[in-house]
Parts: structure tokens; sequence; C-alpha cells
């Protein structure tokens, strides 16, 4: 390296020694978004563990939840914690790109419950396209419901990939421009988040919903946790 590469790698190390975020937990916005989305986030973790234990027994079951279905869906919940580990320290847009790769992980999975296809489409606009139709996804008006608002909000996420305008740039000239609270994108990316964290619970709830009530009382508890009230009543009677 270079004697300025050098200088610049030892303030890395520096930087990586005295990285801290504990000053954004005096700003109560901060703090409350990021509760919100933590709520929603542990919903989602607790329904993966469930299932996680038990998805031999729910293979038995449905045949086509294979191997390849199962590593899909928990990769989409790998992706709300990358998303919200990135919204935590400032990442704005790298939390929101997570986030659609997160939705694209899952609509594929549940397709891939119907239609194994589905795991190979490289197409996404096609692979929405095609889930529109599945029945599935059209098992009832709630989940088809939150698969549209899923789609609405992948597509809202496609504008940070392809960085369409200003808004939708974190313009971070060097890594010290972290951690960072910025809070009109941290309030649109919570929103974001915490409606497609809601939506992807809603629709674990009603498809595995028989799995659901045999899970532990108190794991149902913290996954209803974030499940609208009008929704309850028809997790409690779907099948």
């Amino acid at each position: 390296m270079t004697r300025e590469c050098t200088h610049d790698f030892t303030a890395l190390q520096d930087y990586i020694s005295n990285y801290s975020i504990a000053e954004n937990l005096s700003d109560r916005s901060y703090v409350d978004a990021m509760k919100s989305m933590h709520k929603c986030y542990f919903s989602a973790i607790t329904w993966h563990a469930e299932i996680s234990s038990r998805k031999e027994e729910i293979n038995a079951e449905i045949q086509t939840f294979t191997s390849d279905v199962w590593l899909r869906i928990s990769e989409t919940v790998s992706d709300l914690g990358a998303s919200l580990f990135n919204w935590i320290n400032g990442s704005y847009k790298t939390s929101r790109i997570m986030l659609r790769a997160g939705i694209e992980n899952f609509i594929r999975a549940v397709g891939a419950i119907e239609d194994p296809t589905q795991l190979k489409e490289k197409n996404v606009f096609k692979l929405f396209e095609s889930s529109a139709s599945l029945e599935i996804f059209n098992k009832h008006a709630a989940i088809k419901g939150s698969f549209s608002q899923l789609h609405a909000d992948y597509k809202i996420l496609c504008g940070d990939t392809h960085t369409a305008s200003f808004e939708n740039m974190d313009q971070l000239s060097s890594l010290d421009g972290l951690p960072v609270y910025r809070k009109k994108k941290a309030g649109e990316t919570k929103d974001i988040f915490v409606r497609t964290t809601k939506n992807l619970t809603l629709m674990i709830c009603l498809l595995f919903n028989k799995f659901f009530h045999t899970m532990h009382h108190r794991n149902q508890e913290n996954i209803l946790n974030t499940v609208t009230k009008s929704m309850k009543p028809l997790i409690a009677d779907f099948n």
C-alpha cells in the first residue's frame, strides 16, 4: 500500500474502534421508530423459529414445501434483519434495497409452493405477474390484499435500486458519514418496513394457519402482536 493508503487504513481502524450509535438513542423519534420496526421484526423471527423447528413436519403435509422453498423464506427473514441493521446505522438506501430483496424472496418462495418454476424465474416482472394469478395468493381477500401491497411497495423500492432520483440517494461521500439519523428518510423507510413485515406475517399466519394454531401460545401472542385487530378473528378461524 502507498503511504497515503496505509494512513487511511489506520484511520479506518480508529473509526471502527470508536464507532458508536448510542447518541441516536437520545432522540425520541429515533427510538420510537426503531421500537415499531423491532416489534414487527420480532414477530417475524418468532414465526421463522417455529417453522424452522417443524419444517419436516410441514413438508410431510405439504410436499411442495421443499428445502429450496424454506431457504427462500429463511432468506426473507435474513433480509429483514439486514434492513433493520442498516436502518439503525442510517444507511437508508441499503435498508430499502434489502427490504426489496426480502419481498422478492418471499413471493418467490410462497409462489413455488404451488408452482415450483417460480424459484427459477429470472424476470421479476414476470414473477409478480404470474404470482398474481396463483391460487395460493388468491385464497382469501386478505391474502390477495397483502400480496397487492407487497407488490406496490416492491415497485416503490425499485427506485432505490435504480437510483431514479436524488431522493433515492444517500450521498455518503465516506464511511465517516455513518452512523447518521435523518428523521424524514428514517420515517419513510420505517413505514415501508413496518408495512411489509406486517403483510408477510399476516400471510404466514393464514397460509400456514393449521401449524400456527399448534405453536406455543406465547409465540402465537408474539406473532399476533403486529397483526391488526380486524385480522385476528380471521386467523383464529381460517380453516
